[in-house]
C-alpha cells in the first residue's frame, strides 16, 4: 500500500491555514483594532498582502502562511498572541443532538478560508459579501 502521509499532512496544512485566515478575516472585521496595531508597527503592509493574496487567481498557501507568521511576529512584540492559530481543542456537548432539517451558512467568497456564519455576514479581508450555501442534515 503505498504511503499517503505527505498528502495527508498537505491536506491538514491547507485546513489549518484556511482556519487561520478565517481568524483573521474576524478579527480584522471587529473593529479596526487589527489594521491599527499593524500600522503602528510600521507593517500594515501585510494586510495588504494578505488581501492580495485573497484575491489573486492563483492560490499561494506558502506566501500566505509565511505572511500570516508575520502578522503573529508584529503582534507578539505588541503584546497580542495567537491570533491566527485555531485552538483544536473539542469536546461533544451533552444532550446536544443532530440537526434533521437544512442549515443555511455563509461562507467565504473566495473559498481560502473555513469561516462560516450563520447570518449573512461580510469579508472583510475581501470586502464581499459571505456567499450562502445550504447544508443537509
Amino acid at each position: 500500500m503505498p504511503d499517503d502521509s505527505n498528502v495527508r499532512g498537505a491536506g491538514d496544512a491547507l485546513v489549518e491555514l484556511a482556519e487561520r485566515v478565517g481568524r483573521l478575516c474576524r478579527e480584522h472585521a471587529r473593529n479596526g483594532q487589527l489594521l491599527g496595531l499593524l500600522e503602528a508597527a510600521g507593517r500594515e503592509d501585510l494586510m495588504e498582502t494578505v488581501t492580495g493574496l485573497l484575491a489573486a487567481p492563483e492560490h499561494a498557501p506558502d506566501l500566505m502562511s509565511r505572511t500570516l507568521d508575520a502578522v503573529e511576529r508584529v503582534l507578539a512584540e505588541q503584546g497580542v498572541h495567537g491570533l491566527t492559530r485555531p485552538n483544536r481543542e473539542w469536546a461533544r456537548l451533552p444532550g446536544v443532538t443532530a440537526r434533521t432539517e437544512p442549515v443555511v451558512v455563509h461562507v467565504c467568497p473566495a473559498n481560502r478560508c473555513t469561516r462560516a456564519e450563520q447570518a449573512p455576514a461580510h469579508c472583510s479581508l475581501t470586502n464581499q459579501a459571505l456567499e450562502p450555501v445550504t447544508l443537509s442534515p
